[in-house]
């Protein structure tokens, strides 16, 4: 975590320097710090993810329900991290945009959850 700090302390450095005389190399040296970080993050998601079939499995929770759980908090990131690069480019009615697919394309993923929970709590009232 600590080379993770480093590694974003002098790209941040680097960047700032870079943005007055080269904005559009600063924009890539961002881009290439960001997908030097993933790296790392896809482990640790990979390790969490193992963790949580553990867990759900001992629970007794449906292995649907954790994946679309789990794809809904890729898209998330996924979407927040592009709405972030857009806001830094001053792009900031495409990181509105992006926000915004981004939760849609959520709520279309949990629609057949909604439906579920919806058709088990009217078992449930008897309707």
């Amino acid at each position: 975590m600590l080379k993770i700090v480093g590694l974003c302390t002098a790209a941040l450095a680097a960047i700032i320097v870079l943005k007055n005389v080269r904005s559009e190399y600063a924009f890539f040296l961002k881009l290439a710090v960001l997908l030097l970080i993933g790296v790392p993050v896809v482990g640790l998601a990979a390790e969490a993810i193992s963790q949580l079939q553990a867990l759900s499995a001992q629970a007794g929770i449906d292995s649907d329900v954790l994946k679309l759980l789990v794809k809904a908090l890729g898209i998330c990131l996924t979407a927040q991290l592009a709405a972030n690069l857009c806001q830094d480019s001053g792009e900031s009615a495409l990181a509105s945009a992006v926000e915004l697919l981004g939760r849609g394309a959520i709520l279309l993923m949990a629609l057949p959850l909604a439906a579920q929970l919806i058709s088990w709590s009217l078992t449930w009232i008897d309707v």
